[in-house]
């Protein structure tokens, strides 16, 4: 069988490949020419029970939605119910597949983010970038609140995008990729990590804060006396010296104290369980103190690095509280305008929107309801924009107001 699938169903595969669930060596990748559909030997079309049981290595591909499959002519479209036929016959667009063996091609990852332009919202669009260009992977089905794989390699880079989407011509969300490419950076390590600083990056017309260009896990070398050669954080702004580290929960990582004292109180193998909390104990203290230790060396050096906390991001206003500190420290350094920046914080409407931006993006229920508040946003100004429309229209004017 040979297909050739794209969009969302090609996000899910490459994601289960960076998870490593296709199989415990992986697959091997190879960029490839787009190729037309075909069953296989002795069929004569695809079924929804062929479509069904597709898999990628030893990962079944879910048919929970259509199946986004991409060929290279109109004529080649495969028309059933629960497939989305994408045509691709510009060759730049036709030459960025890549195999997986067995006769399945996915989009590659610079393709992909083209076509996931036409469907993402901004924000979502740029931290997929992020994901890319990063070492994590999200979960293939449950991006949102799924597991997440660290220390994965990067499967393309900003300037690979970049170059990408200038080879393209006339394709549909072309424009959108262009814009979010100016705010995906390489680097990042986390996708909490990535967040807060597309959120620093994003302009404040788009719910962010205007801090670009924003530099992701820059080593700083130490002087002689600190304890380590040198440090990374997590975020630079323009300033060059200015910047962000996310503290996440592993930071200070009291699960594994509990969960010790736990077995300690069940009395199961008391001595062993003992040694454990004790282990758990001296994990936990030894990433603060080198975390304080970090903070210290980095300003020692000249660097003024804000933690952000987990709690800062579930806060309403939080993020603006920690960024408010960063525009002070910006201001006293003059070397960038922040004025901007402090108007957006004192305009309701802004502050709310901007709150719900990241919301958006975060997982759990605080996710779920922000998105849910800015869909319903969308369509009330969609109703607005509609019905002052129709007033033009039985006016006689010609012109037209576009949302």
């Amino acid at each position: 069988m040979q297909l050739a699938l794209c969009g969302v169903t090609a996000l899910r595969v490459l994601r289960a490949v960076r998870q490593g669930r296709v199989s415990k060596q992986g697959i091997p990748c190879e960029r490839t020419t787009l190729l037309f559909p075909d069953p296989g030997p002795g069929r004569k079309r695809f079924t929804p029970k062929l479509l069904e049981d597709l898999h990628v290595g030893q990962w079944p591909i879910p048919f929970d939605r259509p199946l986004d499959v991409a060929v290279p002519d109109q004529r080649q479209r495969i028309q059933m119910t629960g497939v989305s036929c994408k045509v691709w016959s510009q060759p730049a667009l036709q030459e960025a597949f890549i195999s997986l063996g067995e006769g399945i091609q996915v989009s590659s990852p610079e393709l992909l983010f083209i076509e996931m332009a036409q469907v993402m919202p901004l924000i979502n669009l740029v931290l997929l970038g992020c994901e890319l260009c990063g070492s994590f992977g999200r979960d293939p089905l449950d991006p949102h609140d799924g597991d997440v794989a660290y220390w994965v390699e990067p499967v393309t880079s900003v300037e690979k995008l970049r170059s990408f989407v200038r080879s393209c011509r006339s394709v549909r969300g072309l424009s959108r990729a262009e814009e979010a490419l100016c705010y995906v950076m390489d680097n990042a390590w986390s996708p909490m990590e990535a967040l807060v600083a597309v959120m620093a990056a994003l302009p404040v017309s788009h719910g962010g804060y205007g801090l670009s260009p924003v530099v992701l896990n820059k080593r700083v070398s130490m002087s002689g006396f600190a304890s380590r050669e040198s440090r990374v954080p997590d975020m630079l702004f323009a300033d060059g010296t200015t910047g962000l580290n996310y503290d996440g929960e592993d930071h200070l990582d009291l699960g594994k104290v509990v969960v010790a004292a736990q077995r300690i109180g069940s009395n199961a193998e008391e001595g062993s369980s003992e040694q454990q909390l004790s282990s758990a104990l001296g994990e936990v203290r030894s990433k603060y103190v080198d975390d304080r230790r970090r903070d210290r060396e980095l300003m020692a050096s000249g660097h003024l690095v804000f933690s952000v906390t987990k709690e800062d991001l579930a806060e309403k206003g939080g993020l603006d509280r920690v960024i408010s500190l960063v525009l002070d420290a910006m201001e006293r350094d003059g070397s960038v305008d922040v004025r901007m920046q402090r108007a957006s914080m004192r305009i309701k409407e802004l502050v709310r929107e901007r709150q719900d931006v990241l919301w958006s993006a975060m997982p759990g229920a605080l996710g779920v309801q922000a998105r849910q508040r800015i869909a319903r946003r969308k369509v009330r100004r969609e109703r607005a924009v509609e019905a002052i429309n129709a007033s033009l229209r039985d006016k006689g004017a010609w012109t037209t107001v576009v949302f």
